[in-house]
């Protein structure tokens, strides 16, 4: 697993200072670099530089670059989910945990969540049917297994059951508990012991996440 770099506040310059310069960052030109006193003390989000009315000259308190430090993690970590999400959508709690891996206060990572709440970037109910049904035509998951999954990633037990109903129709889970038995007699072909045999296919997709009833049904209709 990929290690998290937490997102780091620099200290403020010691006493503050004057602005002596703000310049656009050439590797990323929604951040500027701001110099005071004739040195880097640290980088922001242009919104902030525009919103502070940032530019040389200015003074500013030891206090005053402690808070413009704090707003810029907040855009440093609504980037660092909003990457977290480009490989796929993401529930509350993947978010939450996210922000407490990049050790980002509390209250910051509150106006993250919130924002992207305010967005809806993050939308449980909508990510609980998106999951099960991918992993139900990629996987072949029985509804056990989808229901399971989707509570790991921080859905509601009653959510993940509707959501796996909504999205997994009774035909599509029957097809695909025919599917996984025909692929679970092949695996085990070579059991010379036939009770063995019978008792490997039932854990096979009782593990896959089906209904021990529905799978006696559906071996003894294969």
């Amino acid at each position: 697993m990929r290690t998290i770099q937490p997102i780091e506040m620099p200290e403020p310059p010691s006493g503050g200072g004057a602005v002596t310069a703000v310049q656009v960052q050439k590797k990323d030109q929604d951040r500027c670099s701001v110099f005071v006193n004739g040195k880097f003390a640290f980088g922001l989000h242009t919104n902030i530089v525009a919103d502070k009315g940032l530019r040389k000259g200015l003074n500013l308190t030891e206090e005053d670059c402690r808070t413009l430090i704090r707003e810029d993690v907040y855009y440093k970590a609504m980037k660092r989910c909003l990457d977290f999400m480009a490989y796929r959508p993401r529930t509350q709690k993947e978010i939450q945990q996210r922000l407490e891996a990049l050790k980002v206060p509390e209250d910051i990572g509150q106006r993250v969540t919130d924002r992207m709440d305010e967005l809806g970037y993050v939308d449980d109910e909508c990510f609980a049917k998106q999951w099960a049904a991918s992993r139900q035509r990629s996987k072949g998951f029985g509804p056990r297994r989808l229901e399971m999954e989707l509570i790991r990633k921080g859905i509601s037990s009653s959510m993940a059951k509707k959501a796996v109903q909504e999205a997994c129709s009774e035909d599509e889970m029957a097809n695909q508990l025919r599917a996984q038995v025909a692929k679970a007699q092949h695996k085990y072909r070579h059991e010379g012991d036939e009770q063995k045999k019978t008792q490997k296919m039932i854990g096979f997709l009782a593990r896959r996440g089906f209904e021990i009833g529905a799978i006696r049904d559906a071996m003894q209709q294969s």
